[in-house]
């Protein structure tokens, strides 16, 4: 029986603060233990406000822009394309461009086809990228917006 008390009063005897007051090392450890502790709570909490209030802000900036979206409807498309085809130094770009874009696809499908890359004055297809056809595959998209379907198809298969 005198066991048993002598343990219980073993373990409350850290709870009593002149435990700690016989020990200075001890209550600077412990000191040191509740400064850190409450730092990386605070500094959680901050964290997770500061994160709540950016998503608050951008949730509210989509809806915004979503409404904003709304309310334009489609009388914005059309005046868009009207424009883009009414000036003629405009569409005379764009057919330099895509004539580029022929002339560097024409060259990569004879001299690179299937390679990550055509070296234009050897001639010759490299894979400088493992082997993947990285202009092959980077060039879909561009192929689909300048309206080339042929090259698209040959590329695509």
């Amino acid at each position: 029986m005198a066991r048993s008390s002598r343990s219980s009063s073993s373990t409350w005897r850290y709870i009593n603060p002149a435990y700690y007051l016989k020990r200075p090392k001890r209550l600077a450890l412990l000191f040191i233990v509740f400064v850190f502790g409450t730092l990386v709570v605070w500094d959680r909490q901050t964290l997770v406000r500061e994160h709540e209030e950016e998503l608050s802000k951008l949730n509210e900036e989509v809806t915004r822009l979503q409404n904003k979206a709304k309310t334009s409807g489609k009388s914005n498309n059309a005046k868009r394309k009207s424009n883009v085809s009414d000036d003629p130094i405009d569409i005379e770009r764009r057919e330099k461009v895509k004539d580029a874009m022929i002339h560097a696809w024409s060259s990569y499908e004879k001299y690179a086809w299937g390679h990550d890359e055509l070296q234009p004055q050897t001639k010759n297809g490299v894979d400088s990228f493992g082997g993947l056809g990285a202009t092959l595959i980077d060039s879909l998209d561009t192929l689909y917006i300048m309206g080339l379907d042929e090259q698209f198809q040959r590329a695509r298969e």
